[in-house]
């Protein structure tokens, strides 16, 4: 089983670092860099393409090019990352992919190679992806335990399938603290998908990522508590605070657990207009088409509301979408 969430590892492309900023810092970075100093290089790059400045795009990318000619592990990272994305450069996913795998080739990180290993799969080389993937296991990658957990899970990429070796991985990246491996393995273990439900488990995991800083798992954790799909206890009034948490960070999921409340008069009181709205935001954003049953919870409110009613929720939602990402 493939899912979407894999794609949340594409976010380690950014390194850690934070981006200089400030025309002193940028003067300073500037000279550093211009004398070959390949981290000023690729501060700069950064600096450069997070200052909101469109024509900056590009000269971050050459800077990142100049560190990465230079032996740069951290230099060949970035450009592969902005190659790949079209940032500063025109879009090439194989010559992407070539300076990440030159980056981790010089420093052998493993976190690097399991980004690498996602890009591959994209790609349909799913062999080489496999391999790296393994490598950054080895080396304890989180990310990389994720990747061959749904591999073995799914059976879908050249490896046999093998429930338990899955469970015994998405666990292993789960109790070093990855909030994308605790919120998998949560869900899985909610909805039985290993085998057995354990509900108990699964909403510990949950609760874990939520802790972690996962957006996500506070609008899943929030869904099922206010709905008491797959035998959870109905907890409304934790399931609105977990709701707006998410919401905070403007997550589909958020949006959705917000609207289904609304609807039901679960944890709050019944208000049809905003769980239209809410949930017909969330289905805005959902290019997935993960929301299955929007549509009931839809109807539902739609019965209690005028056709006026509905045009100004429209218009509302129509307006606060367009400065909503699509979730991906």
């Amino acid at each position: 089983m493939i899912r979407a969430t894999w794609l949340v590892l594409m976010a380690a492309f950014s390194m850690a670092a934070s981006a200089a900023s400030g025309d002193a810092t940028r003067e300073a970075l500037t000279k550093r860099a211009q004398a070959g100093d390949t981290q000023a290089q690729v501060a700069l790059g950064r600096s450069l393409q997070d200052d909101g400045v469109a024509a900056d795009k590009a000269a971050g990318t050459e800077w990142y090019r100049k560190a990465a000619m230079a032996g740069s592990a951290e230099g060949a990272w970035m450009l592969g990352s902005a190659t790949m994305a079209g940032v500063g450069v025109a879009r090439d996913v194989p010559a992407g992919i070539d300076w990440m795998r030159k980056s981790v080739g010089i420093d052998q990180n493993a976190d690097h190679m399991a980004v690498l290993a996602v890009a591959l799969l994209a790609t349909g080389s799913t062999q080489e992806a496999l391999q790296w993937a393994q490598k950054a296991s080895d080396k304890g990658s989180a990310k990389a335990m994720e990747v061959l957990a749904m591999a073995r899970l799914s059976g879908e990429m050249g490896l046999p399938k093998d429930v338990p070796l899955a469970e015994k991985l998405l666990t292993a990246a789960a109790q070093k603290g990855d909030p994308d491996a605790q919120l998998s393995l949560g869900q899985f273990y909610v909805s039985g998908l290993f085998g057995r439900q354990d509900t108990a488990a699964g909403l510990r995991w949950l609760q874990a990522a939520v802790d972690g800083g996962s957006a996500k798992a506070a609008g899943t954790l929030a869904y099922f508590l206010i709905t008491g799909k797959q035998g959870v206890t109905v907890d409304g009034a934790r399931g609105v605070t977990l709701a707006r948490k998410a919401i905070a960070s403007n997550e589909m999921l958020g949006h959705y657990a917000m609207g289904v409340a609304y609807v039901l008069g679960t944890g709050i009181a019944e208000n049809p207009s905003e769980g239209w709205y809410e949930i017909s935001l969330a289905q805005r954003m959902d290019s997935q088409q993960q929301l299955k049953s929007a549509g009931d919870y839809l109807a539902k409110a739609s019965a209690k509301l005028s056709p006026a009613q509905l045009a100004q929720l429209k218009a509302r939602v129509d307006a606060a979408a367009g400065n909503s990402p699509s979730d991906t």
